[in-house]
């Protein structure tokens, strides 16, 4: 029996099968829609004898209009529509909550789209059903993805986090473009949302950064948004042209204003300079100038303000206050510094700088370097004899000068440190040539310019922390400044430059047995660090390759089921598994393996206890087994 039933007479019933209570927000929602839509299903009730009623079902719908009343948007007397139901009522509320089918997440994205195109804006529908507006304009946007693709996901073809990736561009065109290519593979999001995103550039990269979004988008620039991503990772700048050229003017126009106010001969901007650009040019330092005596108080008053600083900080008394002035009295102090330094007119009128862009994009300013055409002769060359010594005599002399040197050197370890670790920074960390070298020993680095960038892997990183702005003063000055550098930063950077210079390839191809002793002593894991993904192997080896490691590693009949894919669909499938990302056909040992997995002589042979796959050799291929050396 149906009736209507005032909301002061309802009560909710302890043996209402649903215990767990729901979140807050959850509880938000629903009273919204009530508010909006009204009460669009009856509550399940039961008499009680003081003339009141317990709710069996509809417990949250109970609360949902109790908190209408307490927000004064309902009486208390309002009718409520209820079914007055007989039977067990422990059974009939776990019927009423067992049968209840939820709506598919697509369908409420697509109902989302509808009520929009009917005309309702984003705050009315979040208002109507108690939504965020940022929650609302993302089930539009997915609620207008092509057709095509939402059936998949209505199919579970494809899942919801591939379906967001299709959504970070609300081109239609774009979308369908994508999903031709992959859809007869297996789809990922994170390629899916590099596809669509790829001749984009994100509005949190140095370029942007550097010309400042609003520029951009004062030069008529087009943008889109992912909504499923926050802050400036989110936004994506669809004319790249115009991105640089933005770039160039402002470089540009910042040389100009340096070249203006410094003097320098020539200028060169762009937002990024090759090793090429500058590995001829020469070097000039500013020389120290004396301070005034006003500098030399200022620079007092500095000083004693640190040392009070460094005090309270050995006590850990510093506040944030305390931080902040500590800090712009360093500031201070670089500063007066910097004004203590100057170029030699001459040097102005031979050199010039080349600025770029940091990876943060602020300004990179290269000084003082001399084109080859520009460059003299190297000042601390010997003399010959004027008239006094012959040149045979000079070099006799010269040579039990550097006799007398070397016995003292040889009997100083940290000197003779010292001078190794200024030689093998200076050639590893510092652009152009430095002249009058403390050894006759040359170091070169031993990677490609820009590899870390270009292959996505993590180069060897400098602490922060350690201070090389000594490689900017002149030699003299600069071997100073390193000798008074603590033992263990010296360390530290001498470790960074060596690896630097650290020569070896693939084990058993062009490698070294000591380089081998070596990896081991390092305890490297190679597969922590790298895997095989699509781009930097799965397609530069033929799709024959391809799929004999897959049969190997993932087994002949996966191999075979995806023999007829397209070599890009079948590298993105592999990708995938030997990744972690296991797909339907691949048993869990198998993808362990798989994880695991590394191209023959990319292990070093240090921690490797999981269980191998070989891999046969074929000719004119990648030589042996594309397979981890089992351990010994």
């Amino acid at each position: 029996m149906n009736i209507n039933i005032p909301l002061k007479d309802l009560d909710l019933s302890p043996l209402n099968v649903r215990k767990t209570p729901p979140t807050a927000a959850e509880q938000a929602e629903l009273a919204a829609s009530i508010f909006s839509h009204g009460l669009l299903e009856n509550l399940i009730v039961r008499p009680l004898e003081n003339g009141r009623y317990e709710v069996l079902a509809g417990g949250r719908r109970l609360v949902a209009l109790q908190s209408l009343v307490r927000d004064g948007e309902l009486g208390a007397d309002h009718p409520v529509a209820c079914l007055v139901h007989d039977g067990d009522p422990q059974e009939v509320s776990l019927a009423e909550n067992i049968v209840r089918l939820s709506m598919h997440a697509l369908d409420q994205f697509e109902a989302f789209a509808a009520l929009s195109d009917q005309g309702l804006s984003v705050i009315e529908i979040a208002n109507r059903f108690g939504n965020t507006e940022t929650l609302v304009r993302q089930r539009l946007r997915l609620g207008r993805v092509v057709p095509e693709i939402r059936e998949a996901c209505r199919e579970d073809k494809i899942n919801l986090e591939t379906l967001m990736a299709f959504a970070v561009t609300d081109d239609n065109g774009e979308q369908l473009a994508v999903w031709e290519q992959l859809k007869d593979g297996h789809l990922h999001a994170h390629h899916v949302r590099r596809l669509l995103t790829d001749e984009k550039i994100a509005a949190n990269s140095r370029f942007v950064q550097f010309i400042g979004l609003e520029a951009y988008e004062a030069a008529g620039g087009a943008s889109m948004q992912d909504l499923f991503s926050q802050g400036n990772s989110s936004i994506y700048l669809e004319d790249r042209a115009l991105v640089m050229r933005l770039c160039q003017e402002k470089l540009s126009a910042a040389a100009t204003e340096l070249q203006t106010a410094e003097g320098w001969k020539w200028m060169q901007s762009a937002p990024e300079f090759s090793y090429e650009a500058t590995k001829e040019c020469q070097n000039v330092y500013p020389k120290n100038i004396e301070p005034t005596p006003e500098q030399e108080a200022e620079s007092k008053k500095i000083q004693d303000g640190l040392e009070l600083y460094q005090t309270m900080d050995m006590d850990d008394d510093l506040s944030p206050e305390d931080e902040e002035a500590y800090q712009k009295l360093q500031d201070k102090e670089e500063a007066l510094e910097n004004s203590l330094k100057a170029y030699e007119p001459e040097d102005l009128a031979r050199a010039g700088c080349m600025i770029s862009l940091n990876h943060d994009g602020s300004l990179q300013v290269r000084r003082g370097l001399v084109l080859p055409e520009d460059q003299e002769a190297d000042p601390n060359a010997k003399t010959k004899a004027s008239g006094t010594y012959s040149a045979k005599l000079l070099e006799d002399l010269g040579n039990t000068r550097l006799e007398i040197a070397q016995k003292h050197l040889a009997r100083d370890f940290d000197c003779a440190f010292d001078m190794m670790l200024f030689t093998i920074a200076h050639a590893t960390l510092k652009v152009g040539y430095m002249s009058g070298k403390p050894l006759d020993i040359n170091f070169t680095t031993t990677l490609p310019y820009n590899w870390s960038e270009r292959f996505n892997t993590t180069g060897a990183e400098l602490s922060p922390e350690i201070d090389i702005s000594w490689l900017e003063l002149a030699p003299v000055p600069g071997f100073k400044a390193l000798s008074a550098m603590s033992m263990e930063d010296k360390q530290r950077l001498f470790a960074h430059c060596t690896a630097l210079t650290m020569q070896g390839r693939l084990g058993g191809v062009g490698g070294n047995d000591l380089h081998e002793v070596i990896g081991r002593r390092l305890n490297i894991d190679t597969a922590a660090h790298w895997r095989p993904n699509a781009e930097n192997f799965f397609k530069r080896v033929t799709k024959a390759r391809a799929l004999e490691i897959a049969a190997v590693v993932l087994g002949e009949k996966w191999a075979k089921n995806h023999s007829g894919e397209k070599k890009d669909v079948l590298a993105d499938t592999l990708e995938a598994n030997f990744n972690g990302n296991r797909t339907p056909g691949v048993t869990p040992e198998q993808a362990a393996i798989a994880a695991r997995w590394l191209p023959e002589g990319m292990a070093y042979l240090v921690n490797h206890d999981q269980p191998l796959a070989e891999v046969p050799t074929v000719e004119n291929e990648l030589p042996d087994a594309f397979c981890l050396p089992a351990a010994e």
